[in-house]
């Protein structure tokens, strides 16, 4: 724990690999750990972890539950689908954060993610993100798998990043879909699984097969969203389905996207003829 100034992590656990990652790795690294396990989205096995199960809107509970533990720091991890606010009553919140709460989901994602950060550290907790406990897990700059893959995509690439940056400032999505210079997708509310299976449809024509590869996939954190959370996250099945869509690899912003699992994800790329390219943000 040399340079942190936490000991004692929360984890708001939402659907996925990556809070049991984090929590793992904090845990290796010599800090106690507590999981709030969001109900009906959090679905690893907390075996050895002291766990609560809380609802999405029990956010007060969940920060009464981390005093109570002795939590100094709070991270979010996992995938939490968005809840119907014409509905949503978080229970024993201030006045205040519930109008706060509620005037951000009118804004957007990012406006709404940042007025639950300010709940939980207006309780008094530091919120931290992932390259505070497991930054070896963020795209880092350069080429990976297929190299020779990449020849030939550089036009493909840049046209992609920027479609993808574009919407993310617009707060529609995080990711895009590029072939030949012609845009086949981009990410909106469906999810990047759905938008790579759309891009698989498509005529092989546009987007090129799995023995014929041609096209790209950009994927870059929103411009202007706190990266202490909701960072866009790349796994084994992102990587898979890249390849059935018979593109030829990724370009993705360096520290800015989170891989599960570096070392298998670069070695399935490499196995499946993809590139995987990280750019910084200001290249």
């Amino acid at each position: 724990m040399t340079g942190r100034t936490w000991t004692h992590l929360g984890v708001v656990a939402g659907d996925g690999d990556l809070p049991l990652i984090l929590a793992n790795k904090a845990r290796a690294d010599g800090a106690e750990v507590y999981i709030a396990a969001l109900k009906g989205f959090a679905n690893q096995d907390w075996h050895g972890f002291e766990t609560q199960t809380f609802a999405v809107e029990d956010m007060a509970a969940m920060c009464v539950w981390f005093h109570d533990v002795g939590a100094d720091a709070v991270t979010f991890a996992g995938s939490v689908k968005r809840p119907d606010f014409d509905y949503f009553q978080p229970d024993n919140l201030a006045v205040s954060a519930q109008d706060a709460l509620h005037g951000a989901a009118q804004q957007g994602d990012d406006a709404l993610l940042r007025a639950v950060i300010s709940i939980f550290e207006q309780a008094g907790f530091s919120v931290i993100g992932l390259d505070d406990i497991a930054p070896d897990y963020l795209v880092k700059t350069g080429l990976w798998g297929r190299k020779s893959a990449y020849g030939g995509t550089e036009a493909d690439c840049l046209r992609a990043s920027e479609i993808a940056r574009t919407i993310g400032a617009m707060d529609i999505g995080q990711g895009a879909v590029v072939a030949k210079g012609v845009v086949l997708a981009v990410e909106a509310q469906e999810g990047t699984a759905a938008m790579l299976s759309r891009c698989a449809a498509l005529p092989a024509a546009l987007r090129g097969t799995q023995k014929n590869r041609c096209g790209v996939f950009a994927k870059w954190a929103k411009p202007e969203q706190d990266r202490r959370i909701d960072l866009p996250v790349i796994g084994m099945a992102t990587i898979k389905a890249v390849a059935e869509a018979g593109l030829s690899g990724l370009v993705l912003e360096a520290g800015g996207v989170i891989l599960l699992n570096p070392e298998a994800i670069y070695e399935t790329a490499e196995r499946l003829g993809l590139f995987i390219l990280g750019v910084q943000a200001e290249a």
